[in-house]
């Protein structure tokens, strides 16, 4: 009896593709500083921001493995793999956290320190709400598989602005950091003839973060958060 063959859905390419792009915008923004430095003997500040760099390319490269195994359908590996995604996102958040505190002690970026903080810590916030949202709807492959991607989204915008084409330009890096997530809405006109729930949504609180991100980091309570890490 002849098998019939299982076609490789545009589903699985279009994600693989997408987890490509990111671990493309993730190599290109720090290539010089990270990757080309060697990785574990780049000169960084110190071991805290090694161990930061380190969970959060794993987390990139096992996006991109898991999107990789569904296309050539190992259902099996891509279920045991997702342990990771379970270990790995609360390490990314703290010591996200605790890098970014470094560095506001460090004064390590031309960034107002005040833009910093929030700019960096609500893409946290988003990340582990995403992240803990794509795995309660694990059993909705259309819906599991867009929130880690945009989860991982919500993070890269440190990479996009290090682009040097860029040249830490704020506009330019949150225009790019805007933009990627639509490749993922034109996809869903494209298949769906509609924006998936799972994809607007994360998008909405992207533009949110984007919008309301000077009026927040103007307010007291930032102000008083920030005199408290920097005091440490």
């Amino acid at each position: 009896m002849a098998i019939p063959r299982v076609g490789i859905r545009k589903d699985d390419i279009f994600f693989f593709v997408m987890s490509l792009i990111v671990l493309g915008a993730v190599v290109y923004g720090f290539a010089e500083s990270y990757f080309l430095a060697g990785m574990i003997r780049a000169e960084l500040p110190n071991a805290l921001v090694h161990i930061h760099g380190a969970l959060f390319v794993s987390w990139v490269l096992l996006l991109l493995v898991q999107t990789a195994l569904v296309v050539v359908r190992r259902t099996r590996w891509h279920m045991a793999l997702g342990v990771l995604g379970v270990i790995l996102p609360p390490l990314m958040i703290i010591f996200g956290t605790l890098t970014l505190f470094g560095s506001l002690r460090r004064a390590g970026t031309s960034i107002p320190p005040q833009i910093l903080l929030v700019g960096d810590l609500e893409p946290l916030v988003l990340f582990a709400g995403l992240i803990t949202w794509g795995l309660l709807d694990r059993k909705n492959p259309a819906s599991h598989k867009r929130l880690m991607l945009l989860s991982t989204l919500v993070i890269i915008a440190p990479a996009i602005d290090r682009w040097p084409i860029l040249h830490h330009y704020l506009p330019a890096t949150l225009g790019v950091y805007l933009a990627l997530p639509l490749l993922i809405a034109a996809y869903d006109l494209l298949t769906l003839r509609r924006v998936h729930r799972s994809t607007w949504v994360p998008y909405a609180l992207m533009v949110l973060n984007v919008v309301t991100l000077p009026f927040v980091a103007g307010t007291t309570l930032v102000h008083r958060c920030l005199a408290w890490v920097v005091r440490g």
